[in-house]
């Protein structure tokens, strides 16, 4: 035990000055999509056989989101005694969820594949937190029929699956102060009706997202041929304060550990 804390230190030690955001380390496989006070959402490609140098990410719970069918990928983690850890191979549509950890680690996507991701943070106040941690896949759904599946619910957070059928018409309605995130799992040719607006064509390429306000009513119509299939985040927590959430992100303490 004593080696392998003797070991991680000297690695510490090592990569220290290199601890930064990852947007900053390898801005061609992280990239900023879209963040408000609710959320951030980072698209992530780990290009074949990429190998990414060590950086911090912020400490708050998020989701990752597959969009593409990806090899096993190693996260060496320079700041834990667990030291590499192998995520093995993905399936596009599906998602794992959990908790914020402070992390400091180096990337090696191993397989002739890219992994394609979106990394999605919560910046929302985090309540029975230890629960957010899960792998949820695609599943066969009926045909001819609209699905809201509800694959994750805690006090912070929930995700459904949506599919929309085509011609037939699906509504997103939000509560008092908690708006929702949609995500898209494919490219999608929607008709979307915000309110007492009318309706206006509404197109969304696979992994781009789509806010919808709290106390909101969207009522989305499939225009295309194949089901129209999204993520939806509804956020049910307050947005940390800008405070709150520079304490909870600051930077390692590399000498503290």
């Amino acid at each position: 035990m004593k080696m392998t804390r003797c070991v991680m230190m000297f690695n510490l030690l090592a990569v220290g000055a290199l601890g930064e955001d990852a947007l900053v380390v390898a801005p061609q496989a992280y990239k900023l999509q879209s963040e408000n006070e609710w959320v951030k959402v980072v698209r992530v490609r780990y290009a074949p056989h990429e190998r990414i140098p060590a950086h911090d990410h912020n400490p708050t719970a998020a989701a990752y989101v597959y969009l593409n069918d990806g090899g096993p990928v190693v996260f060496n983690h320079l700041d834990k005694e667990y030291g590499a850890v192998t995520r093995a191979a993905t399936k596009a549509g599906g998602f794992r969820i959990y908790f914020g950890i402070q992390e400091l680690h180096e990337v090696v996507n191993t397989s002739p594949l890219p992994s394609e991701f979106l990394r999605v943070e919560f910046k929302t106040e985090p309540k029975n937190e230890m629960s957010l941690k899960g792998r949820f896949f695609r599943e066969a759904n009926p045909e001819g029929q609209n699905v809201e599946k509800v694959h994750f619910d805690n006090e912070q957070v929930r995700i459904t699956r949506l599919i929309a059928v085509a011609g037939k018409p699906l509504t997103v309605t939000t509560k008092a102060g908690e708006p929702a995130l949609l995500v898209a799992l494919a490219d999608l040719d929607l008709n979307s009706t915000r309110g007492e607006d009318a309706r206006s064509p509404l197109k969304i390429a696979l992994g781009h997202t789509e806010w919808v306000g709290a106390d909101a009513r969207v009522a989305l119509e499939n225009a295309g041929s194949q089901p129209a299939e999204l993520l939806r985040f509804d956020f049910k927590t307050r947005p940390l304060t800008a405070e709150e959430l520079k304490q909870k992100t600051k930077k390692h303490e590399h000498g503290a550990k």
